[in-house]
């Protein structure tokens, strides 16, 4: 694994890592993590991929390392990544992301296209309905953001029998210097978000991926994913939302498929 550091982004700070960033003649990856996540959620992807390939993971505005200020659109987040392909002079790269970090990908290959080689979404969706944001908003200001969190993740995230070490991991990074006002901004941009058309406008191969038990984005949420990028739906039996962490042998493996199948020559 690299160093992190800091690069400037348009919103404040942001925490990158640059894994193996000699790696050969393949275009780099570029890992998006989803909303309330830091890049740790692709650590053990990273250790896979990163033994022969560039890697870049970075922290999202509004979460882990990276400043608090938003906003925190899909779009926004696709800045981010721009600002971090720029900074590390890459033209051109994998773009991958998880959950709401599917989004940014897409947004990103939307507003830059030269840039994004391919594009992959675990355990995506393009709209959340009837999502109460009131309730949520009710109950993290009542219980706090890591009770909250302690609560959601088990249940929403993972499936059952998920290791209490990769749920403790995942708490830890929802909560990472977040305040109560930030975690409800995000929480209350991403539900209020469709990217349906974003998505549908994306002319990279896509790769889309979803846990038979996610319960955050189920199954149905990939399938309109896939059908939006004109791609296939790979369903993982078995397994929940944060599929980076639960089966990242797994999702290095699809991501390496993918990326091959599309290299640039």
């Amino acid at each position: 694994m690299g160093e992190a550091f800091e690069i400037a982004g348009l919103a404040g700070p942001i925490c990158v890592m640059d894994t193996n960033p000699a790696g050969g003649d393949d275009e780099p990856i570029l890992l998006i993590h989803g909303i309330n996540m830091a890049q740790d959620v692709w650590a053990d992807v990273i250790a896979i991929l990163g033994r022969s390939r560039r890697v870049v993971s970075f922290d999202l505005r509004g979460h882990g390392r990276s400043g608090k200020t938003g906003p925190f659109t899909a779009d926004d987040y696709a800045d981010d990544a721009l600002s971090v392909l720029d900074k590390l002079g890459i033209a051109r790269a994998h773009i991958v992301g998880v959950s709401f970090g599917g989004s940014a990908a897409f947004a990103l290959a939307v507003k830059s296209p030269t840039r994004v080689a391919t594009v992959a979404s675990f355990g995506g969706a393009l709209t959340i309905k009837g999502f109460d944001i009131d309730g949520m908003t009710a109950l993290i200001s009542s219980v706090g953001v890591r009770a909250f969190f302690s609560s959601f993740l088990p249940g929403g995230s993972f499936p059952p029998d998920t290791c209490q070490t990769l749920i403790d991991r995942a708490v830890d990074a929802a909560c990472i210097g977040r305040s109560l006002e930030t975690v409800i901004a995000i929480i209350t941009a991403a539900v209020s978000e469709d990217t349906t058309a974003v998505a549908s406008a994306v002319t990279a191969p896509a790769l889309v991926a979803t846990g038979e038990l996610d319960m955050t984005c189920p199954v149905e949420s990939g399938r309109a994913v896939a059908a939006a990028l004109r791609a296939e739906l790979v369903v993982l039996a078995g397994q929940g939302h944060l599929l980076p962490m639960e089966v990242p042998e797994q999702v290095a493996a699809l991501i390496e498929q993918h990326t091959n199948g599309h290299a640039f020559h």
